[in-house]
């Protein structure tokens, strides 16, 4: 199985609908979740912001949470076109980034690749120094939307080299323990 893209649901694996909490997955295996999913401005924007990782993306030695961002972008400009504008505050610290600063740099290089706007960088209040809140808005545009597709296609293409998914599905879950178990009862 060659990976294609994140897939995005909501709650259960139901279908996604609007201000319902995200679930974003690689094949079946979850990555994490965004909730709540705030609606504004009758229905024409979403917020993305408190994205909540699994452990099994905590514990990989690569950031994920750029893709993650880039396919609920194309997610919803897919499916919602009533959204004309996602806006956006990153302010989880991830250690595989760098410090504070560089993480800062390279979230405002990637949103500025992608057509965001207002796109602004401010201390974490409630944080040690050095650590930043990342925030703007990607609007959806002709020009944006191709900009988004550009960027999403490279980390696509990073992320296809090992997909999280592959490297679950061969280490043996809880699930997989619980059947052995059982089956063993039932010699």
């Amino acid at each position: 199985m060659t990976f294609k893209k994140l897939r995005i649901t909501g709650p259960g694996a139901v279908p996604y609908q609007l201000g319902m909490p995200m679930h974003v997955h690689d094949a079946n295996v979850l990555l994490g979740t965004l909730d709540p999913v705030p609606v504004s401005n009758s229905g024409t924007q979403i917020h993305v912001q408190h994205f909540v990782p699994t452990r099994v993306v905590r514990e990989e030695r690569r950031h994920v949470g750029r893709l993650v961002f880039l396919e609920i972008c194309d997610f919803i400009s897919e499916n919602f076109h009533q959204v004309q504008a996602i806006s956006f505050a990153f302010t989880r610290e991830i250690n595989i980034l760098g410090g504070g600063v560089e993480q800062a740099a390279s979230r405002l290089d990637t949103m500025e690749r992608i057509g965001a706007i207002d796109v602004q960088i401010h201390p974490k209040p409630d944080a040690l120094p050095g650590h930043f809140i990342v925030s703007g808005v990607w609007a959806y545009s002709e020009a944006s939307l191709a900009a988004l597709r550009i960027v999403l296609e490279e980390q696509r293409a990073l992320y296809r080299q090992a997909p999280i998914a592959v490297g679950v599905a061969d280490k043996p879950g809880v699930r997989a323990a619980l059947r052995r178990l059982v089956s063993r009862r039932g010699k």
